[in-house]
């Protein structure tokens, strides 16, 4: 038996007036050195490369001229990696992605989160995750992913937003031991449970399937995965919250613990007060008195101050009507007058002076003798120009 019997998969009929592309073989050129088909085969030799044996069919010749002068370079998949490609095909169950490679990547659609389906379509680009191959039928098989796609991004995003004023809403998905695992646009991240409150957590199951807002603070590269904080996002809210207080105003809250000073209540969501105990009475009293207050009880209480607006002192009792400073300002003063006040503050475009408890006011550097060296805690006698008691201003001039 000849070697063309042998290699059916090579053998080409020359006696056709055509050429048709089903019969012509690109492995022929390689098969120059057999004497039996160079008896057939007119040899188009390429300058440089005498070795390679092309084709006698000028369409044939054409197509090889065209592979081998085109710009495009084959990208072999990476597992773990992104590739760029075009949807070529898509059925109720698998998408197929050309990234410019021998295979197209196969994408099992009942894998992907239903919320991206809709931008896997034919025809359009895509980037896909290579999460794995395998050889089926003497050939590779790629199978990825767009959802991993967005998620590698997302996780790169959220990484990079360490250290960063930006907090991420987190379905808290699961209590493990230490913490929680929560998940931000489909990135599984850690919260530890110190974290997942402005205090102690009473109940650790309490955040279970809520959405919370989280704040990035560190990525584990043992453990692959990003450290966020509930509670970092909650101290963000602090300032906001305090400016909204109303002295003497009645508020709810749970018990977070108790020392000899007094209870302390969390309140707003990110708010932590201090009942001291001359401020507790009727049935609490006893109950402190008995050290018998279970954290996590809920209670009722009055705003008594805000001191450097930060502590928050409560009450159990109700505060006596607040009387504001500037309530009847306008008929202790008669405009213009001279007054002597303290100085509080010295800034740039002049100095606030206090004239009475919570009445402050700014003398302008405009109405500052030049050279005057002012101090703060030193009286001065100024006159009072202007009062808005609505806005809560006093200007004075020397």
């Amino acid at each position: 038996m000849s070697n063309l019997n042998k290699h059916k998969k090579l053998y080409v009929d020359f006696s056709k007036d055509t050429f048709e592309e089903d019969d012509f073989d690109w492995e022929l050129y390689r098969y120059k050195d057999n004497p039996k088909l160079e008896k057939n085969t007119k040899i188009i030799k390429k300058e440089g490369d005498p070795s390679i044996v092309y084709s006698h069919e000028p369409y044939a010749q054409d197509l090889y001229d065209s592979y081998m002068n085109s710009n495009v370079e084959l990208q072999e998949p990476v597992i773990g990696g992104l590739s760029e490609g075009v949807v070529t095909q898509i059925n109720d169950r698998f998408a197929m992605v050309d990234v410019n490679w021998r295979e197209d990547i196969k994408i099992d659609l009942h894998k992907e989160n239903p919320e991206y389906i809709k931008y896997i379509q034919k025809d359009f680009p895509i980037e896909v995750y290579i999460d794995r191959s395998k050889v089926k039928k003497n050939q590779y098989e790629y199978t990825g992913s767009y959802t991993k796609n967005i998620q590698e991004k997302k996780l790169e995003e959220i990484k990079n937003s360490v250290g960063e004023d930006v907090a991420y809403p987190a379905l808290v998905k699961r209590l493990v031991h230490g913490g929680y695992f929560v998940e931000i646009d489909g990135v599984e991240c850690f919260m530890p449970g110190s974290l997942g409150g402005m205090n102690k957590l009473i109940d650790f199951s309490s955040l279970l399937n809520k959405t919370i807002y989280t704040v990035p603070i560190n990525f584990s590269k043992d453990k692959g995965y990003v450290v966020v904080s509930h509670r970092a996002f909650l101290q963000t809210l602090i300032p906001s919250e305090i400016s909204k207080l109303v002295r003497g105003k009645k508020y709810k809250g749970f018990v977070t613990g108790c020392s000899r000073h007094g209870i302390f209540v969390e309140f707003n969501d990110c708010l932590t007060g201090l009942v001291p105990k001359s401020e507790i009475d009727g049935d609490l009293l006893i109950k402190f008195e008995e050290r018998s207050i279970n954290a996590g009880s809920e209670i009722t209480f009055y705003l008594l101050d805000i001191i450097n607006n930060k502590k928050i002192s409560l009450s159990i009792k109700k505060p006596a009507p607040v009387v504001s400073a500037w309530d009847d300002i306008n008929d202790r003063y008669e405009l213009p007058t001279y007054v002597t006040g303290k100085i509080k503050r010295v800034v740039k475009y002049g100095v606030f002076i206090e004239i009475e408890p919570r009445v402050v006011g700014l003398l302008h550097k405009s109405h500052i003798e030049k050279n005057l060296e002012l101090e703060v805690g030193e009286e001065i006698e100024v006159k009072i120009v202007k009062i808005d008691s609505e806005s809560k201003k006093v200007d004075f001039t020397m």
